[in-house]
């Protein structure tokens, strides 16, 4: 089971601007079958089986894949009919599933899956919000 905490609060300034944040950390579970022993394949390993991976393993020790997200944000109202949201955000992703290559193994080198990538995004979102006013939308 995987827990995964959220937070967020949007705090009216007056009836026309608003405040918003939040704070998220997300976890999954790779995907597939990436983390799943398959002893058929370590048994065949080293072989030379007509398989095109049969040097590539599973890794059953893979982490779940973990996204911690920020994002600040101010909303104004315009007029009755349209607003303008400024709002900047940051991303963390970590314990990125990879394929590594593993040299100078016994009986050969193979390939497996690790965590080992990550990235980081940041970035901001202008939104011009409109609602119908007559015909126009």
């Amino acid at each position: 089971m995987n827990i995964s905490p959220r937070i967020a609060f949007s705090f009216p300034i007056s009836d026309e601007a608003l405040f918003f944040a939040h704070y998220d950390v997300l976890t999954q579970r790779p995907s597939g079958s990436v983390n799943r022993l398959d002893l058929i394949s370590y048994l065949a390993f080293g072989t030379g089986g007509t398989n095109v991976f049969n040097d590539q393993f599973n890794n059953p020790n893979l982490r779940a894949e973990k996204t911690i997200d920020y994002e600040l944000g101010f909303q104004q109202k315009l007029d009755n009919y349209s607003s303008l949201k400024l709002s900047g955000f940051y991303r963390e992703q970590r314990d990125q599933v990879q394929v590594s290559q593993i040299v100078g193994a016994f009986p050969g080198d193979y390939r497996t899956f690790e965590n080992k990538d990550f990235g980081t995004v940041k970035g901001m979102t202008v939104t011009y919000d409109m609602r119908t006013r007559g015909n126009l939308s």
